[in-house]
């Protein structure tokens, strides 16, 4: 028992400091954030921040990185076939998550480093499309392939982009609706008829 609550608390604290950080990131450059600035604003002590990062640069890593991370979660239970026809229940996932942490997120996208962010993550996307061993050569061997997957991973990306900044006038689920509705009636990563 004293571990599920030792467990909690160093992810509560991860929490706290990642909040912390992203919340001065809408205040100053991502290079003049110090330990002290996150700890102080997070009231937390310097120890606790040492005892899961080694500076700001690994904390901002870490951040992209269990981002990137939970997406690419959820495009492994991406099944080809299945998803082209339907989209909308891998579209939920990442709606309930963006939705669990939308002030987070929101911030996040916010700050002036968002930019590079988001182009690793589209990056991730198109890489986990080409080494996808369930994507049929046929589509794969396509001239067009890397452009296709570049546009579908950016479209997404940047529509849930624009939907976080307060861009778009419609509901969450109303955005993964017209983004289903894209993909079903796109010929992106379907074989020819």
């Amino acid at each position: 028992m004293g571990e599920k609550a030792e467990y909690r608390s160093a992810r509560r604290s991860r929490k706290m400091i990642q909040q912390a950080y992203v919340e001065l990131l809408q205040e100053k450059e991502f290079d003049k954030i110090t330990v002290t600035d996150i700890v102080t604003r997070a009231d937390l002590n310097r120890g606790t921040f040492y005892a899961h990062y080694k500076n700001t640069e690994e904390l901002l890593t870490q951040i992209k990185n269990e981002i990137i991370n939970k997406m690419l979660d959820f495009l492994r239970e991406f099944h080809h076939k299945n998803f082209f026809q339907n989209p909308l229940p891998l579209l939920q996932k990442v709606e309930s998550y963006i939705e669990d942490n939308y002030d987070f997120l929101r911030m996040l996208v916010g700050t002036k480093g968002s930019g590079q962010f988001l182009l690793k993550l589209n990056r991730t996307f198109v890489e986990f499309f080409k080494n996808n061993e369930e994507i049929p050569k046929a589509i794969k061997n396509k001239p067009d392939f890397i452009i296709q997957g570049h546009f579908f991973a950016g479209g997404i990306i940047n529509t849930y982009h624009a939907w976080l900044s307060g861009d778009l006038d419609k509901s969450l689920q109303e955005v993964s609706l017209v983004i289903s509705n894209i993909i079903t009636s796109s010929s992106i990563f379907k074989e020819d008829e």
